[in-house]
């Protein structure tokens, strides 16, 4: 009885190792985005129904704004063009860098997002992302949070678009990162910053 009972308790204990080795490699296969490292591919539709997969910007800097329509915080930087002014300006420094907007918002559509390109006469694509999965990939935190691709695919910035969280700048006085970022790598330097702590909308993620 002494024995079986033994028996049992090894047994449990070993489907417990095999759980929490499962569990291990499932988590090891979902690794975020790390600075330093390759930023992971994806692939997401566009609100013109065109799909857009990050392998496809390979040799080109690369930037991804987390980006919500309902966002107070977004809606006043698009307000006072911070976003559409590093835009211009990155543009500036190379001409072929990729800027895109990705929208991690559960009940986000493509009708809502196609109002705010035509709004803001945005050039560059809004991405759907409505399931979450590329937000949590990056895990992008708030809505606006950026990142910074380089033309060999790694990670070199993220965070917080500039310091100007509260306004309170005009916009020829704030630090624009995601500008800095972008000139320091096309300058081949290191990039530094290279994270500040996002300030914006929690992403509003599928529960």
């Amino acid at each position: 009885m002494k024995a079986r009972r033994l028996l049992a308790r090894i047994g449990l204990g070993a489907g417990m190792v095999v759980l929490a080795a499962s569990a291990s490699a499932t988590a090891d296969e979902q690794k975020v985005a790390k600075l330093g490292e390759p930023a992971p591919n994806f692939t997401l539709t566009d609100t013109t129904g065109r799909t857009r997969t990050l392998s496809e910007y390979a040799g080109r800097i690369v930037v991804l704004e987390w980006f919500n329509t309902q966002c107070p915080v977004v809606q006043k930087c698009y307000r006072s063009k911070s976003i559409q002014t590093a835009n211009e300006k990155v543009r500036e420094l190379d001409k072929s860098i990729v800027w895109l907007a990705v929208n991690s918002t559960s009940s986000t559509n493509a009708g809502q997002n196609t109002m705010w390109i035509k709004k803001f006469d945005l050039g560059y694509p809004i991405l759907l992302d409505v399931d979450g999965t590329v937000g949590h990939q990056f895990d992008a935190r708030r809505t606006p949070h950026m990142f910074v691709i380089d033309k060999e695919g790694i990670l070199r910035y993220h965070g917080a678009i500039d310091n100007n969280a509260f306004g309170d700048k005009k916009l020829d006085e704030a630090t624009n990162y995601v500008v800095n970022a972008v000139q320091q790598i096309v300058e081949g330097e290191t990039v530094a910053p290279d994270y500040i702590k996002p300030y914006g909308c929690s992403v509003k993620y599928k529960n």
